[in-house]
Parts: C-alpha cells; sequence; structure tokens
C-alpha cells in the first residue's frame, strides 16, 4: 500500500465491514414512522453508498479494489459464520424460543440478497468503469454519479430480493416510502459531498503526517478486517447456547472468539505494540457502531405483523456494557501482556509459552468479565459457572491449537517483509 493517505482507507474499509453485516441483522426490520412504512435497509443502502464515494474519493484504485474485496468477503465470512452458529443443535429452551426463530430467520435469503445486490450495485460496475486506463474515478461528477446507480441499484436490487417472495403486506406503499427515504438520504449527501468538493481545502478532517509503517502493511488491514468481522459474527449470536453430545454447552459467541486472540497475536509479533492497540480500537468502535445502530433501529416502532423488538428490547443494552468492557480488557490485557513479556525476555524468549501466557490470562479476564455480566439474572448462577468453566477450557484449548498457525503466518509474513526490504535496497544501489 503506497498511498499517503492509509488512514481513509482503513477507517472507510472498516465502516463497510460493518455496515454490511448490519444490514443483513436488520433485513427484515419494517418501520412504521409518521404515517410511514419503510425498510430498515432504506437507510442503511445508502449509507453504503456514502462510504463508497468517499472510497473513490479519498482512495486509490488499488485501495478501493481492496476496499471492495474485504466488504465482499466480510459478507461471506458473516454470513457462513453466522449460519454455521445458527445451525449448531441449541439447548431446548433456546430452539424453541420465538425471539430466535425471528431473528435467525432465512440467514441465506438475507446472504443472497445482500452479496448479489452489492455485487451488483457496486463490485462489477466499479470493475467495469474504474481502471489505470480510464479516468472515471478521478472526475468527481463521475464519481458521484457511479456511487448514486449504486445506492439505487443496491437498495432495489436487496428490497426485491428480500420482500417481493413471499409478498409482505402493504408492498408497494413499502417500496414507494422505502425510495423516498433512500432518495433522501442519497441526494442529502450528493450536496454535502458537492459542497465539499468546493470548500475542501478549509475542511480537512485529517491532517496529513507520515503514518506508521503498519499502516502501509496490506496483511495488518486484512488482520484487522478479519477482526471485526468475527466480533460481528459473535455479536450476532451472542446469547444463543450450543449443546454438544458430551453433555458441555458453550455460548455460540464463543465458538469463534478465539480467532479474535489469534488476530491480536499475529499483530503483536509482526507489529507492534501500537499496531495491536489499534486494533483493539478500531474492533470495539466496529463493535460500539453496531450495537448502538442495531438498538436504535430496533427500537423504532413496526407493524404488528413484522415484530422484532420484544427480544431486542430486553438483551440489547446489557449487550452493549457487557461486550464493550470484555472486549476492551481482553484486547489490551493480551497487548499488554505480549509487549511487556517480550521486552522482558520471559522464558528465555520463547515466543509459544509467551503467547499462551499472555492469551491464559487474556482468555480468563474475558470469560469473568463477559459472562457475570452477559448472563446474570438470565441463566441461574450454577449454568453461569458451568459456562464459564466450559468456555474456558474451550478457548484456552482452540488458542494452543491456533499456535501453528500464528507462528506459520508469522514466519511467512516476516520472509515476504524481508524481501521486499532487500528489493527496496537493491532498487537505491
Amino acid at each position: 500500500m503506497t498511498s499517503s493517505q492509509p488512514r481513509h482507507y482503513l477507517i472507510l474499509s472498516v465502516a463497510m465491514m460493518t455496515f454490511l453485516p448490519l444490514l443483513i441483522n436488520v433485513s427484515f426490520k419494517i418501520i412504521s414512522l409518521q404515517g410511514m412504512v419503510f425498510t430498515a435497509s432504506s437507510v442503511l443502502c445508502p449509507l453504503v453508498a456514502c462510504f463508497y464515494l468517499l472510497v473513490l474519493k479519498e482512495c486509490t484504485l488499488t485501495q478501493q479494489r481492496q476496499v471492495l474485496h474485504q466488504s465482499l468477503l466480510a459478507l461471506y465470512l458473516f454470513s457462513i459464520g453466522v449460519y454455521l452458529l445458527v445451525n449448531l443443535p441449541s439447548v431446548d429452551y433456546v430452539r424453541d424460543n420465538m425471539a430466535y426463530q425471528i431473528v435467525f430467520e432465512d440467514i441465506p435469503k438475507k446472504f443472497f440478497a445482500a452479496t448479489l445486490a452489492f455485487g451488483l450495485s457496486f463490485y462489477i460496475p466499479h470493475l467495469l468503469c474504474c481502471s489505470p486506463q480510464n479516468d472515471t474515478f478521478a472526475s468527481p461528477r463521475k464519481r458521484l454519479l457511479l456511487a448514486l446507480f449504486g445506492g439505487f441499484s443496491f437498495f432495489t436490487l436487496d428490497f426485491f430480493l428480500l420482500f417481493s417472495d413471499p409478498k409482505v403486506p402493504n408492498f408497494q406503499q413499502i417500496y414507494i416510502d422505502s425510495l423516498m427515504i433512500a432518495s433522501g438520504i442519497m441526494f442529502t449527501a450528493s450536496i454535502l459531498y458537492l459542497a465539499g468538493l468546493l470548500f475542501g481545502s478549509r475542511l480537512r478532517l485529517f491532517r496529513r503526517s507520515t503514518p506508521p509503517d503498519y499502516l502501509l502493511s496490506p496483511f495488518y488491514h486484512y488482520l484487522l478486517g478479519f477482526s471485526v468481522v468475527i466480533t460481528l459474527i459473535c455479536l450476532a449470536c451472542e446469547y444463543r447456547l450450543v449443546s454438544f453430545n458430551n453433555g458441555w454447552t458453550l455460548p455460540a459467541s464463543g465458538i469463534l472468539s478465539p480467532f479474535l486472540l489469534v488476530a491480536s497475536n499475529l499483530v503483536g509479533e509482526i507489529y507492534d505494540y501500537r499496531a495491536n492497540l489499534r486494533l483493539m480500537f478500531v474492533v470495539l468502535l466496529s463493535e460500539l457502531t453496531f450495537d448502538v445502530l442495531l438498538m436504535t433501529t430496533i427500537v423504532l416502532p413496526s407493524p404488528s405483523y413484522f415484530d422484532l423488538n420484544p427480544f431486542y428490547h430486553f438483551i440489547m443494552p446489557r449487550r452493549i456494557t457487557a461486550t464493550t468492557l470484555a472486549l476492551f480488557v481482553t484486547l489490551t490485557c493480551n497487548a499488554v501482556l505480549l509487549k511487556n513479556l517480550k521486552e522482558s525476555g520471559y522464558a528465555g524468549g520463547n515466543q509459544s509459552l509467551r503467547l499462551f501466557v499472555a492469551n491464559s490470562i487474556a482468555i480468563s479476564l474475558l470469560c469473568l468479565v463477559n459472562y457475570s455480566l452477559l448472563f446474570a439474572g438470565i441463566y441461574p448462577y450454577e449454568q453461569i459457572f458451568s459456562l464459564a468453566i466450559t468456555s474456558w477450557v474451550y478457548k484456552l484449548v482452540m488458542v494452543v491449537l491456533g499456535l501453528p498457525l500464528v507462528f506459520w503466518l508469522y514466519r511467512l509474513v516476516r520472509k515476504r517483509q524481508s524481501l521486499g526490504l532487500m528489493d527496496s535496497r537493491a532498487g537505491k544501489i
């Protein structure tokens, strides 16, 4: 990555990867407000288009392609991850809960609608219109037209794929009202964009400064994006309990959460302490954005035939506090421990032992903070204790099994970095 503005790329790519899973999560949400009946997608799809417009404006062509690649990967990973966790055998009182049947209804349909609409609206048009030989992305007017086309196409395709079969009551009214909402957002964003072009030299959101080296590494951005998507998958399945044949019961969110520590380990070992703290900050910001927007969306009134509110009204306030604190404590603790153990030469510089010690303490804090806040008052304390113990054992085993993957990726990236450094030195000679 050679751009002088990697911070724009980081923020915009994470925003896209946060809003697209949010769109899948509230795909069937219909809002009834002030006589208008519209879908949540009529708000989220134009916002994705606004981020896409900023990507076209602020990022190089290579970065634009990477943002689109990461967004598609986020859609695939989120949908497949949620689908797999939802279809694991759940405990009886969760399986029969109507709330879960509503929340996790038609995951394949949501995934197909969002992915196909995104690909046809943003990904393929960008491949066709934007190339080094084509100056489309260099023209403000053409960038705006490309984003407007993408926004309207994304909303319309997603709406028809979700609600046309079977057709929901008042289909035409919902579509017209939703189209009005989407149009209002898109045209407002267009006016702000054009105003920004006129006064852009005076309104700089980011001061130009030399970015850290790790922000210039594509691998760091992919690790960060992977961490964000894993976090969002865990959020989507937070209260679902999975029952295994051996009698163990685990929260579905805990099954994939060890991969977040694997990403943190790689960042801490390949880059530095500040890169790990930035990963923590971005994951935390993404989680808060996802949860706050999800809660804002679901508290809005819905028609009686499409009401998802009762379940979310109960769990969301508790979940935001518990998850935010748990993520902050776990990732910060892991980053600090990796740094201090490396600098102190703990265990004679033994990398595997250092990672194991840091991860063990981070996992212990995660189970202590998360389950005590998340499940208190919902399940009996004996069951909470059992969930915490089984989750702690499972996460510890997964971290140990993930160490070879960490070492392999660490050596691979280090080798490529050394080859790149040698090539740059040879070029200077």
